[in-house]
């Protein structure tokens, strides 16, 4: 067990933000303040929240702790309100099964209520080293009348866990069982809530399509989170096999359909939601569940160890506690879950979305992103300035997370981003599109979002699309890259004249979620993907021809790559590898075939997608998610062997770099708080 350092009680719903405003950071030079607003009489020492408010909206009880941490841990660390809703009570079939021991006889209520015990223990490791540390548990009665159960952590109130408790399965022995999933699909089913042992709720409650989205839009404006997790809304479509076996997968596709359906309904009440208030929008952020078991590992040794950490503390044993209940869930605990992938792999479902930071026409730095399901745009006041806007809002109601944004010749911002076109109950009201928005003129607004549909026009296919990379090329066209259904790469280019030509299949094998795509010094594209075993690569031979898929031969990834063109015309490919996060450099020469491996002697920090920025005089700067969610910089390929600085302050997904007018280099990335943080990294 981890000795952690005292923290302040983190307290709840006293900070309320006056806009989704940007905090600035010089390196080195302090940092000014995130604008907030404090109310009651609680002093700003003992605060501690930095204005984040983090909801998770799982299925079960250990989504979160295979699927979400080590964010969790980075969330708890940071003294940040952390409110965990769980859809389900996870009682499966109700046999909680200690490793080595006789098969239990089944106890539905006792194995719910045990792993909600497991749960307290896991969060009361995670926030203060002690797995006994004490829990208040209380009924709390919804508008409709129904009874939840919540558990906040004495001494840190705004560490919260709240059972809705409605039933995984519901169906008598050797009857087809219906859960989240059905309720989703089918608005006139009505299943109920499970009163497991030890719980203050003791009596069942009736739960339909509509009163559990009633029941998340109601929590979410009670807590009012700056920052929502969910689980993965559209999984991978997937063949199963003697290779890749069913397991708890649902049929045809690489996921638990309870954390499908709990995501779904995440999405459905995030529609509703009104936000923190004050007009300060919201971040959003899924991850993959049992996707992760299917490609490399991507973690560094050191969080696997604490992701492991928080599951054995979660699995328990028995009579290590005197809850009735039970200590946890037994067949997690003693080192269990290391046989697992999950615990290995923590796998955005949108893992590129960093803020798009350029210069403007005009040399002022501008940054988008998504907040709140639209289209945000900061804008410094003056060229190299660091004063920046307050994000306005562009519409685009429904974009998802991963948003890219391009300027065109004569000065004007193109925006592309992935929407939820439509969330019903049947697959045919349930899809997803390419959507892009730009501005008519120079420095002037944003026109209406139009359509660019998705590379497969049936609605399950189409729903799996990845977020969209673009590219301009040497020739005036624009080429816009995205995963498809069938884990491959299909594009669209958009002629000089406006027009764009269907959707087409580049080709080539698997790649993960997460393309890079970059331009030549000649005007040809290149993109990158991540595959199984190495690097996928399809390029142009010259300036508006055909895509060539090329074999790299390269290490395995285990994350996105990021490729830059460097001022001498090279291409710079970084990525991390898979197993170990350790960073990798490749360089490819102009007009070269083979890819020469940079010796950078860095080790791993954190995990995702990197960063990269060339450097006046010469070298690269990388910048990266550290494991404690800050992010990490190195200077590459100079005389000076690259050590790792810090910038401090959480970082949602992925960050970016740009130089502003004045040559500096810009950090810049989103915080937990749902506002856009830059840092100077590198003078002018």
């Amino acid at each position: 067990m981890r000795t952690q350092p005292s923290r302040r009680a983190v307290v709840a719903g006293l900070v309320a933000l006056t806009a989704a405003g940007c905090s600035s950071t010089t390196m080195g030079a302090g940092t000014v303040p995130v604008q907030a607003v404090r109310r009651g009489a609680v002093s700003e020492a003992e605060d501690g929240s930095g204005g984040s408010r983090v909801m998770q909206i799982l299925a079960h009880p250990d989504d979160d702790l295979y699927f979400m941490n080590p964010e969790v841990n980075q969330t708890i660390d940071a003294n940040d309100q952390l409110v965990s809703v769980y859809l389900n009570s996870g009682e499966s079939f109700g046999r909680n099964k200690v490793p080595g021991g006789p098969k239990p006889v089944p106890d539905v209520p006792g194995y719910a209520g045990a792993r909600r015990q497991g749960l307290r223990q896991a969060y009361g490791l995670m926030a203060t080293g002690d797995v006994r540390a004490p829990w208040t548990t209380r009924a709390e009665e919804l508008p409709d009348g129904t009874l939840i159960e919540v558990n906040v952590l004495d001494g840190h109130p705004g560490i919260r866990l709240v059972f809705l408790g409605v039933r995984q399965h519901l169906g008598a022995a050797h009857t087809a069982k219906r859960g989240l999933k059905d309720l989703w699909a089918d608005p006139t089913m009505v299943t109920s809530t499970l009163p497991s042992t030890g719980s203050p709720v003791t009596v069942s409650h009736r739960v339909t399509r509509a009163s559990l989205t009633d029941t998340l839009v109601h929590l979410l404006d009670q807590y009012r989170p700056t920052l929502v997790r969910t689980l993965d809304p559209d999984p991978d479509m997937q063949v199963h096999d003697a290779t890749h076996r069913i397991r708890h997968d649902q049929p045809g596709y690489s996921d638990h359909p309870d954390h499908t359906a709990a995501a779904l309904f995440a999405h459905a009440a995030l529609a509703r939601y009104r936000g923190p208030g004050n007009g300060v929008p919201y971040l959003v952020t899924a991850y993959r569940g049992y996707y992760s078991e299917r490609w490399p590992a991507n973690l560094p040794r050191k969080l696997i160890r604490s992701k492991g950490d928080a599951l054995n503390a979660y699995g328990g044993a028995p009579d290590t506690c005197d809850f009735a209940a039970g200590c946890g869930d037994y067949d997690v605990g003693s080192n269990r879950s290391y046989k697992t992938r999950w615990l290995r792999t923590t796998s955005l479902r949108y893992p590129t979305a960093a803020p798009q930071l350029g210069q403007d026409a005009g040399g002022r730095l501008t940054a988008f992103a998504v907040l709140g399901g639209q289209a945000a745009m900061w804008q410094e006041s003056a060229r190299g300035s660091g004063d920046w806007s307050r994000a306005r809002l562009l519409g685009g109601d429904g974009l998802l997370p991963g948003l890219t944004a391009t300027l065109t010749k004569d000065g004007r911002w193109q925006l592309y981003a992935e929407r939820i076109a439509a969330l019903g109950a049947k697959p045919k009201d349930n899809r997803r599109e390419i959507v892009t928005a730009e501005q008519a003129r120079k420095g002037g607004p944003f026109g209406a979002w139009a359509s660019l549909g998705a590379p497969d026009r049936a609605p399950d296919r189409g729903r799996r699309v990845g977020g969209p990379v673009v590219a301009r090329a040497g020739d005036g066209t624009t080429w816009l890259f995205v995963r498809d259904w069938a884990k491959g790469v299909a594009c669209r280019q958009r002629r000089a004249d406006g027009r764009w030509t269907p959707w087409k299949d580049l080709g080539g094998s698997d790649v993960q979620e997460g393309l890079s795509a970059v331009t030549d010094s000649k005007g040809c594209v290149h993109v990158f993907g991540s595959g199984h075993d190495t690097m996928h690569y399809w390029r142009q031979e010259e300036p508006g021809g055909p895509f060539v898929f090329v074999l790299t031969n390269l290490p395995g990834p285990g994350d996105p790559p990021t490729a830059l063109l460097r001022p001498d015309g090279s291409l710079l490919l970084a990525y991390r590898e898979a197993k170990t996060a350790i960073p990798l450099v490749h360089t490819l020469q102009a007009g070269g075939d083979s890819w020469r491996t940079e010796r950078t002697g860095l080790v791993a920090r954190g995990y995702g997608a990197l960063a990269l920025h060339s450097l006046r005089g010469g070298g690269v700067l990388l910048a990266a998610r550290n494991n404690d969610g800050s992010t990490s910089l190195a200077t590459l390929l100079t005389r000076s062997a690259p050590r790792w600085s810090t910038a401090a302050g959480a970082a949602v997904a992925a960050v970016s770099l740009a130089a502003d007018a004045t040559g500096s280099v810009v950090l810049a990335r989103l915080g937990p708080d749902a506002t856009l943080r830059t840092a100077v990294v590198a003078p002018g």
